[in-house]
């Protein structure tokens, strides 16, 4: 058994004469037993069956979740006693959503960040100096990271972007922060709504605009986290530069226990710092920015919403879109109509359109068919 708690913890029996590191341990096995208790009592109350028991119900419990799986990935407490980073064994696996390898008490690394670390092992005999930019210009080792993007694709082709509306880290931090009790800024997608507003043209302006910049987030995951890394020069770019999720969850909580890092931060630390302010303070005014604009790893997860084993489907004998029910569009954070599109690269699979549907006509999960047998619609609509 101690063999087995020291590979777990990547450790050495000297480290265990620590007072801070020993706690540290003994405080990680507490909050995973405390975590695994309550999904297992939220999977007992079936409370994941998000129709049967209304928006409120669903909503607490999407955030039990969110905050539940954090701590499961973050639970490495002897990093967050000490200021130190998990070097064990488990670092090698990447979890589901944006949580930066240098945080604290993460267990495994972020997808995005192990896609771009594969390129800084370089081959030196192609690695050449440019005397045009005075740099030495680094040969990737390896040109594609097959086990991270293997693990990608398993995680897509089974649920999509579910693990952005319910497994993420940066998600749930923004989630959070919208429930800030502040104005929103909520825009009709309906043409009759959009023409009762005070500026239809003003409105129909900023929905086009939103529209193309959710492209952002695919230039992100070409150029920042595949292109530059590849072709220029091996560096984390979207990690170093743009990352907004790595600063929260990593730099400011490693700096603020080790004075030395704090010192040494410099101009590049202070951008990252702004890039995050800006994210929180949108957050506050639209619902999860990042995950909208920005986010490669939702990027790839895109890509599978529609042929991922998890499904949105609609029953179309009981929706009343017919009859000029739009609930589910109207309540969706993301801005998808669940209707015409069920499965659509933007909807992050949040739940809010089922739990919000009072006909009880959306169904999600690994089905095709209602319980009664009747086929649903997982497709867009002609």
């Amino acid at each position: 058994m101690k063999k087995i708690i020291l590979w777990l913890f990547g450790l050495d029996e000297a480290a265990l004469a620590d007072p801070a590191t020993l706690a540290g341990v003994i405080a990680s096995f507490v909050m995973i037993a405390a975590v695994l208790v309550m999904f297992a009592v939220l999977l007992a109350k079936k409370r994941l069956r998000i129709h049967r028991w209304g928006n409120k119900v669903w909503q607490r419990t999407k955030l039990l979740i969110q905050s539940g799986f954090f701590i499961l990935t973050n639970s490495f407490m002897v990093g967050w006693f000490k200021g130190t980073i998990y070097q064990g064994k488990l670092k090698f696996m990447c979890v589901p959503g944006m949580n930066c390898y240098s945080c604290p008490g993460a267990w495994g690394a972020c997808p995005i960040g192990a896609m771009q670390a594969i390129f800084d092992e370089f081959d030196a005999k192609k690695s050449w100096f440019d005397p045009v930019s005075g740099t030495y210009v680094q040969a990737p080792l390896y040109w594609i990271a097959f086990y991270v993007i293997g693990i990608l694709m398993i995680i897509g082709a089974l649920c999509g972007r579910l693990v952005c509306g319910l497994l993420c880290p940066f998600g749930w931090v923004q989630d959070l922060i919208y429930k800030i009790p502040v104005k929103k800024l909520k825009l009709p997608r309906e043409p009759r709504l959009i023409e009762k507003t005070k500026n239809p043209r003003a409105t129909r302006f900023l929905l086009g605009l939103d529209k193309y910049a959710r492209l952002l987030k695919y230039a992100f995951l070409i150029v920042m986290a595949v292109f530059l890394p590849l072709m220029v020069k091996a560096n984390p770019w979207f990690c170093k530069y743009i990352c907004p999720s790595g600063m929260l969850l990593g730099g400011i909580p490693l700096m603020s226990m080790n004075a030395g890092l704090a010192a040494a931060a410099g101009k590049l630390t202070l951008q990252k710092i702004l890039i995050l302010a800006f994210i929180v303070i949108l957050s506050l005014f639209i619902y999860r920015p990042f995950c909208r604009y920005i986010c490669p790893l939702g990027a790839i997860y895109s890509f599978f919403n529609k042929f991922s084993l998890y499904k949105y489907g609609i029953d179309d004998s009981k929706c009343n879109r017919c009859k000029g029910c739009s609930a589910c569009a109207n309540s969706c954070p993301m801005g998808v109509d669940p209707v015409k599109d069920p499965n659509s690269p933007e909807c992050i699979r949040c739940g809010t359109c089922n739990a919000k549907c009072p006909q009880k006509a959306i169904h999600a999960g690994f089905r095709t068919k209602t319980p009664e047998g009747s086929a649903i619609r997982t497709r867009k609509s002609k």
